[in-house]
């Protein structure tokens, strides 16, 4: 697709020693935890996925990464980048959309712009309630989050939501948790991307008729905790007017901000 035209973004087929590179550089970036998490879960002998290493044209030193799954794209960059080098190489990938952080702007043509705040957390809080938490079926869970879709999230087709979350499941690259009030499941929320070092949380969702019980802040909690207790760092992506007092409440704090590009045709 792109091979071979910039001699400072190179095709990475060595799974493992992008990945080495993207901890290299800082396994802590939420960008980062997302292209590892995909890498690990989707090896670059796949067709729909890609991956490279981006290069600094004087020193030849990696200074960031990008992931393709789909359309969709995944840039993990640095100060160090080269943003003319990557804006140049992404107006002609053919991508519908970009995600990456908010301080790297990207000079894209016939692009929407959205963005909104990242936040972390690293500590446990204690959970005083014992209610009921399992893994749910994943229809189970994906009949919930289309019930409970509203305009900042809407819901993939059933069919690439299955494959994808069955294949990360089994490879530990997400995990999805329910909870249930008496034999319902309620709410849910899950991972939807894991490496070593990092988690990112999304898909938070709750039945309508089971809100203002504190189910979602008890389960995003939980899972939280169970993260932090695996020594990883925590990531949540925000739309920018959604759920803050609910984040704040859980003591999220900003990290940074996030900066997805949607292609308007």
């Amino acid at each position: 697709m792109t091979k071979g035209l910039w001699k400072m973004i190179l095709t990475a087929d060595n799974y493992e020693e992008l990945i080495s590179t993207i901890e290299s550089l800082d396994a802590l970036d939420p960008f980062a935890c997302r292209i590892i998490s995909l890498c690990t879960s989707y090896q670059p002998v796949l067709p729909f996925v890609d991956y490279w290493t981006v290069f600094d044209d004087k020193t030849k030193n990696p200074t960031g990464a990008i992931a393709r799954n789909g359309t969709d794209f995944i840039l993990f960059l640095t100060d160090k980048s080269d943003i003319n080098e990557v804006s140049s190489f992404m107006r002609v990938a053919g991508a519908a959309s970009v995600i990456c952080s908010n301080k790297y702007n990207l000079d894209l043509f016939g692009y929407e712009k959205s963005h909104g705040p990242i936040l972390v957390r690293t500590e446990e809080i204690s959970e005083n309630d014992s209610l009921i938490i399992d893994t749910p079926k994943i229809k189970e869970a994906y009949e919930l989050i289309a019930k409970a879709a509203d305009k900042y999230f809407t819901p993939p087709k059933f069919e690439d939501f299955y494959v994808d979350i069955n294949h990360k499941l089994r490879h530990g690259t997400m995990r999805l948790l329910g909870l249930y009030d008496e034999n319902n499941l309620a709410t849910v929320a899950m991972t939807v991307a894991e490496s070593k070092q990092g988690a990112v949380i999304g898909a938070v969702a709750c039945l309508p008729k089971f809100r203002n019980k504190g189910y979602g802040t008890y389960i995003v909690n939980h899972l939280t905790n169970i993260l932090v207790k695996e020594g990883k760092r925590v990531f949540v992506h925000r739309a920018e007017q959604a759920n803050k007092a609910f984040y704040d409440y859980l003591k999220f704090k900003c990290f940074d901000s996030w900066s997805e590009y949607h292609f308007k045709g």
